[in-house]
């Protein structure tokens, strides 16, 4: 992960109180990184959009105004507490009609280091909810992208990176490198501990085991994966007791692990896929991300 300078803080105008708000002042003290604060919000109310018999362009154009300046005032506030406490902060308004794409572009513009962006809260559901923004997020921006649910960090919490050296396409990109890297160097910075997780899913039915071979090939499957997981995360220094060994389903045992362990940040990658490879990983991205306790950060191999 490239050092941290300029952040983009997608800012929620919709809730009382904006995590994502914390979470970007948390990074900015720890990285000296100035912030720039983004709220985009179509407009549908204009004379393309509606017709009503004797109200004239000035209406469209004054209601323009006024949905614009309410905007800008709320960013004008935020960024004057926030200059208040000593960050280096700018803001910007948009209306275009699709968010994700918009905060990419801004983003670009910006030549920002990181997107910080918060998830839906569902009160009823007790759940995050990810929205398609946050998907388009995840397959299109080049740049890593924090994922903020509502909540503090722990104070003695851990940055969990959960990586796949196995998997069919791990020689083909540096992906598990830049996990580990990227959670090694963020751990240090917010002076937490780096935990790795990994989960294998041998193919032997817990209905219908293999009898006295079962418990061989299992052992033996386990054995491989934690070779090669030691191997990979010995080229970043980390150790044995960094590692979160689990047999079983990857969604449901990284968060129990998450929760257990009291994740303040899990690291995760986004890899290209065809269209049937995104359908078979989305699901258990879609798991992992709704249901995760912690803060996500996502990463490409670059």
């Amino acid at each position: 992960m490239e050092q941290i300078n300029k952040i983009l803080v997608v800012v929620d105008p919709t809730v009382e109180r904006d995590f994502v708000l914390d979470k970007a002042k948390l990074v900015a003290r720890a990285t000296g990184a100035s912030l720039h604060l983004f709220i985009n919000n179509e407009n549908t109310l204009s004379e393309q959009s509606y017709f009503y018999e004797g109200i004239g362009k000035d209406f469209f154009k004054t209601q323009s105004k006024l949905f614009r300046d309410h905007y800008k005032k709320l960013l004008s506030e935020i960024e004057g507490e926030l200059k208040d406490e000593g960050f280096t902060v700018t803001s910007e308004f948009a209306e275009n009609n699709h968010l994700a794409e918009s905060i990419i572009e801004h983003a670009d513009a910006l030549q920002a280091n990181l997107v910080i962006k918060s998830t839906h809260h569902h009160d009823v559901l007790e759940r995050s909810i990810i929205t398609n923004t946050d998907w388009r997020l995840i397959r299109k921006c080049p740049l890593p992208v924090m994922l903020v649910k509502p909540g503090e960090w722990h104070d003695d919490g851990k940055i969990v990176t959960a990586i796949d050296p196995l998997h069919v396409k791990a020689s083909q990109s540096r992906l598990d490198h830049v996990l580990l890297e990227s959670a090694a160097k963020i751990a240090a910075l917010f002076k937490q501990s780096v935990r790795v997780f990994h989960s294998y899913f041998p193919f032997v039915s817990a209905l219908f085991p293999l009898g006295g071979e079962s418990e061989e090939y299992l052992r033996r499957i386990g054995d491989q994966h934690r070779k090669k997981v030691l191997e990979v995360m010995a080229e970043h220094g980390l150790a044995e007791d960094k590692l979160e060994l689990s047999r079983g389903e990857l969604a449901p045992d990284l968060v129990r692990y998450l929760k257990s362990s009291n994740a303040n940040l899990l690291v995760i990658g986004a890899l290209s896929r065809n269209f049937l490879e995104r359908a078979i990983v989305g699901n258990t991205a879609e798991k992992i991300l709704e249901d995760c306790p912690c803060d996500v950060l996502v990463m490409k191999a670059g």
